[in-house]
């Protein structure tokens, strides 16, 4: 078993499957939770992916402008390099 940490600030989101770009950790999950962040531009998204969690920071303008919802199905994207074993 491996535990690694993501930091929220490295997750992106996207409504589909990515195809064509650099980010090769991409991850099915469904929105939880949406919560204030300490900037109020930004919020704390929830995510379930299978048995785990995993936070994203988004901007609010990003989650309106992807129309997202609680219980959405999102893809994460995680860039390697920001993975901490």
């Amino acid at each position: 078993a491996v535990r690694i940490r993501v930091l929220a600030r490295d997750v992106s989101l996207t409504l589909s499957e990515p195809e064509g770009t650099s980010i090769q950790n991409h991850l099915p999950c469904t929105l939880g939770e949406v919560a204030d962040d300490a900037h109020p531009s930004q919020c704390l998204v929830q995510l379930r992916c299978g048995p785990s969690l995993l936070l994203a920071r988004v901007t609010r303008r990003a989650l309106q402008q992807l129309g997202l919802q609680t219980g959405d199905a999102v893809w994460a994207q995680v860039k390697s390099v920001a993975l901490v074993a």
